[in-house]
């Protein structure tokens, strides 16, 4: 039987590979993302017919994630898999921030993935049990669990999300639900590589090479989320695992 997932962020970093590699698999695909333009150019270079279909989506907007699962609901009745990959960060001290980058951080960070399960569950749930439980990852971040001077609030938006994740988790897993993160640390994607050129001169520091001598790529990630919606992970629920190549494994002097 075919398998169907939404993927927030689907038209970059993340979320775009998690799209391919569920495709690869033979899923259905919804590619959820706020650029237009961006989803029609992924689903232009796959080429893979019915089985891609995208969405234009601003997560933290309640009204476009009701928009937006409602037209998901018109061609299919269940879903087996949502994946909340759509974040953004934002860099400077905390005293330099200002209120519009802390809405922005935490409307997309964390009320972006509230909003987006919330609307998801009557279709999560058509069909799920304990036995066979549909699934929701939530792409959090090793900021979220040793946070990191010069990007507070992004910290404090991937903390709060790993806190969602148990709490859902812990809800929604007796209907059949299960709710997982995976915490990445610096990933080669197009927002770490506009960072890169934006932290010039301020308080934040990339992270750079992990212990394993590169950053991630985002097939390492998009491996764990895969694992996550195997038959492996059925009895996984609630856990916020860092992709990091040991980053956050102990202090390094630098």
């Amino acid at each position: 039987m075919i398998k169907t997932a939404v993927v927030t962020g689907g038209a970059s970093g993340i979320g775009r590979r998690t799209v391919e590699r569920l495709l690869a698999q033979d899923w259905t695909v919804w590619s959820f993302d706020l650029s237009e333009d961006a989803l029609a150019e992924h689903a232009r270079t796959l080429d893979v017919g019915s089985r891609l279909r995208f969405q234009k989506c601003d997560v933290a907007r309640p009204e476009s994630v009701k928009a937006a699962f409602e037209t998901v609901r018109k061609t299919a009745d269940k879903l087996d898999a949502l994946i909340c990959s759509a974040g953004v960060i934002r860099i400077g001290s905390l005293e330099e921030h200002t209120p519009a980058d802390v809405d922005l951080l935490m409307g997309v960070n964390v009320k972006g993935p509230w909003l987006c399960i919330r609307e998801a569950l009557p279709l999560l749930r058509k069909d799920a049990s304990v036995a066979d439980p549909s699934r929701v990852v939530i792409v959090g971040s090793v900021g979220g669990l040793r946070p990191k001077a010069g990007s507070g609030f992004y910290s404090a938006s991937k903390a709060a999300v790993h806190v969602l994740t148990g709490i859902f988790a812990v809800e929604l897993g007796p209907t059949g639900v299960i709710v997982n993160a995976v915490a990445p640390g610096t990933v080669a994607t197009p927002m770490v590589e506009g960072l890169a050129n934006r932290s010039a001169g301020s308080s934040y520091k990339p992270s750079g090479d992990s212990p394993l001598g590169r950053i991630a790529q985002p097939d390492d990630v998009a491996d764990v989320v895969l694992f996550y919606l195997s038959d492996a992970a059925k009895y996984v629920n609630g856990t916020v695992l860092p992709v990091d190549g040991g980053t956050r494994a102990a202090f390094v002097k630098k």
